[in-house]
Formats: C-alpha cells, structure tokens, sequence
C-alpha cells in the first residue's frame, strides 16, 4: 500500500517531481564529470612527473635523497633487478645514474642534471623520446653522445654535433671531464626541464665515473598505479635488508604531491556544495509536498494509519526520487566522461609558452579517467545526503494531528 500511494503522489505532481529528478541527475552528472576530470588531470600530471623522474617506486641507496652524489650507489644491482622483475604489478625497470655537473662549451658553462639511461630499453625517457625538436634521441648505451633541452643549448649556443665537456665528480669523489656529443635537443614545454637536464647513454657515463655495473637508482613503473601502497609492501618485503632503500614517488617529488592533495581538497569542497544544493532542493520539494497534502495525510491518521507507516511513505517517496536522480545522473556522467575520456579536453587553444606545473609536464590535451569506486562513492554521498534529506518532511507529517488537519480545505 505505501509503495502505490507513494507512486500515486510522485504521479500526480509530476511536474515538480520532474524538476527534481533533473536537479539530482544534473548536480550527480556535473560532481561525476568534475571528478573524472580533475582525476583524469591528476593522472596525467602523476603519470609524466614519474616519467621525468624516478618512478613510482624508486630502490636507491640508503642517505641518497638527502645527500645526492654518485658516489652513493648501489654496487650491485643485478640481484634487486632480478626480484624486481618477479613482483606481478610491475610494468618497467630502469637503471639509472644520475647527478650534477657543469656543462661547458666555448660559449660558457652551465649547470646541470644529468641522467644517464640505457635507449635500449622500450619506453625509457618517454617523455623526452616523443619532445625531440633536433637530432635524435639517444641510439646506443656505450657512444658519447648526449641529448639536452632546448633552452639549455640556446644559453651554451648549442647545436647538433657539437661538443660540450661535463665535469661533475666521479664514485670516489675526484673531479673528471668527458667529451660528448649533442646528438638531439628535446623540448618539454618546462622551462625548468628544458633549461637543466641532460641525457646521457648509461655505460658511458659508468665508465667515466668509475662505477662499474653500479647505479644510484633503479626506476620502477607499475602496471596499476593505484596499487602503489600494495606493491610498495610486498616488495619491501621481498628486498634483502641492505643499503638500498624503496621509496614512493610521493617522497621524492614532494611538490606534485602537495599540489594533487591541494587541489583534491578544493575539489571535495565544490562537490560538497553540488551536493549540498542537490540536498537542499530535495528538502524543498518533500517538505513542499507535506506541507500539501496535511489534509490527505490527516485522514490516512484518522483510518488508522500510523505515525509509522506515514513516516515509511514520505521516506519511500524520497528514495524513488532520488534513486530515479541518481541512475539519470549516472548515465549522464558516464556519457560526458566517456566522450573526454575518448576524444580529451584541448587546452593549446590557449598556447601558453609552457606547459608545466608542480614540477612536471602536463598535456595540453585533458582526459578523463573516472575509476569505478569514485563514482560508487559519489552515487553514495548523494543518495543518503538526499534520503536524510528527507527525514525532516517525514517526521513533520508523522506528526500531523488529524482532527486539525481535516478542519483545513
């Protein structure tokens, strides 16, 4: 009986109970777009600064992250590679050895970072390999060629061919100079990475620092970034206790990291007030709808109902609604962030001069990524932020007194 009167009364006012349905399934479909959006944003953003630096995981030598010399490295890398390459959740290992130097030509001298790869590996320096303005990109791991940015070679007068002197120290802590060649220049679109760093082939660089098969870092990129925290624990467990440390890319980008929780903070706060708005004009509507029908609810008092079963009809209402707001919401939401999820959201219409942010580079193009537990938890939010909603119309009309109700037209 209360699921036919409640589908009576949604019926008969169909209008506003329109109304409604379109303000939940539009304040649902805009929290959904935004998330997807900012998490997409989020993504991308995470995804290139672990490409630029070390990883979303990173083994390197204990008393590295707070003194940085090539002089702290790990001897022996093999035997980590080998348990890295056994944990299911990674995707990639790299090798590295990286550190600071001066860059020097006639035209003067720079310093820089420099980093030094193996090209043949697949997908190494992916962010660099597809910014290749001149040249090419690194093509063996042992010649002396070297890669750097575009304004970094504008400073030194850089061309392809050239030759340029990097003077850094080596593991035992003397000075050194080795001859490379520019043999391509890449620009990120940062100016802080465009006008810093530089690549160099892995072995050349170990040879000339005297490091043998050693390497200050080992990257580590996993095939499902959010089972970082899992695959963090299992492999600190299976990594011999030793000098070399696991770290998450949290606590060597500290700068992304604060600029995703920054912005995360202000994006729970807009969906909190969709909600809220949503919430509010639920209340609106139910509470509009008591205050109605008093008469009709009186003499269901009168015939016997209790405050019970009217407190159970006002609620049901509000649930239909809402529930009905909800799966609307959801396929309008879905829709939208499938489309830039598909197709993206293109920001060089803007053209800045740089596209960099937090440390990292981020893609003109913006997509989408909604993972399905986000829009659970929203679907969630909304549905009991609005059924509590309705808690207050339901008790108002449980308490309709009968014989005052009907007195009223």
């Amino acid at each position: 009986m209360i699921l036919r009167l409640a589908g009576r009364n949604l019926r008969r006012h169909f209008r506003r109970t329109l109304i409604t349905l379109a303000a939940i399934a539009l304040g649902t479909g805009l929290a959904l777009f935004s998330i997807g959006l900012g998490d997409g944003g989020h993504f991308q953003m995470i995804e290139n600064g672990v490409r630029i630096g070390q990883g979303h995981l990173t083994l390197q030598r204990e008393g590295y992250l707070e003194s940085p010399s090539t002089s702290s490295f790990i001897r022996e890398p093999a035997p980590l590679l080998e348990i890295l390459e056994a944990s299911p959740n990674v995707r990639q290992i790299y090798p590295r050895v990286r550190g600071e130097g001066i860059l020097a030509t006639a035209a003067g001298a720079e310093g820089v970072q420099f980093q030094g790869i193996d090209p043949s590996l697949p997908e190494e320096a992916a962010i660099f390999r597809r910014s290749m303005s001149e040249g090419n990109f690194l093509a063996s791991d042992s010649d002396s060629s070297v890669v750097l940015g575009a304004k970094l070679a504008e400073r030194l007068k850089l061309k392809l061919g050239r030759k340029v002197v990097l003077t850094t120290q080596d593991s035992n802590g003397e000075i050194i100079s080795t001859l490379f060649r520019v043999e391509g220049i890449f620009r990120t679109g940062s100016a802080t990475i465009d006008g810093n760093i530089c690549l160099v082939p892995l072995r050349a660089l170990q040879k000339a620092l005297t490091m043998g098969e050693g390497v200050t870092s080992i990257a580590i990129y996993l095939k499902n970034p959010f089972r970082q925290d899992q695959t963090f624990e299992a492999l600190r467990s299976a990594l011999p206790t030793g000098p070399a440390v696991l770290f998450r890319w949290q606590s060597l980008q500290p700068d992304l990291r604060d600029y995703v929780v920054i912005d995360d903070a202000f994006g729970y706060m807009i969906y909190a007030i969709i909600l809220l708005i949503v919430a509010i004009g639920v209340l609106n509507t139910v509470l509009m709808s008591v205050m109605e029908r008093r008469r009709e609810i009186g003499i269901l008092m009168a015939l016997g109902m209790g405050s019970g079963p009217v407190m159970r009809l006002i609620i049901t209402e509000t649930v239909f609604i809402t529930m009905s707001g909800i799966v609307l919401g959801l396929l309008l939401g879905l829709g939208v962030n499938w489309y830039f999820a598909t197709y993206g959201l293109d920001l060089s219409a803007w053209s800045p001069e740089e596209w960099s942010l937090a440390g990292t580079v981020i893609d003109p193009v913006l997509r989408s990524h909604l993972r399905p537990v986000r829009a659970a938890g929203l679907c969630l939010a909304v549905f009991f932020l609005t059924v509590t909603m309705g808690i207050y119309p339901a008790w108002k009309a449980a308490r309709t007194e009968p014989v005052e109700a009907m007195e009223k037209p």
